[in-house]
């Protein structure tokens, strides 16, 4: 897979990895973010982690991301910054379901 630099808002992303350099993350695997709006303050390599609740919980940048999250879906939106776009709504638990069984390989 391809990495978009920027990834677009509204991607879904899934922690896969903990190492020394973030050693926070490891109680953390598995847990679901979506990309939220950039910010012009922090420019497009700060990239804001939605979580399942659709609260801006924690930063990263590009190379963080690509080295620690499996990217789940790469959306299509080009609004970097959110402007005149709803607030991002938190993550259905049936979506939830869907991505954690893609991730076991079970089928329904």
């Amino acid at each position: 897979m391809d990495k978009m630099i920027p990834i677009p808002p509204q991607s879904v992303v899934r922690l896969a990895d903990s190492d020394r350099w973030a050693p926070e993350w490891k109680r953390d695997l598995g847990r679901i973010f979506r990309i939220g709006y950039y910010s012009y303050k922090d420019g497009l390599d700060c990239i804001w982690l939605v979580n399942e609740d659709g609260e801006y919980e924690q930063t990263t940048d590009h190379k963080f991301l690509y080295r620690y999250f499996d990217v789940i879906h790469f959306a299509k939106d080009t609004n970097w910054y959110g402007r005149r776009r709803p607030r991002i709504m938190p993550i259905r638990s049936a979506d939830l379901m869907r991505v954690k069984s893609r991730k076991t390989g079970a089928r329904r």
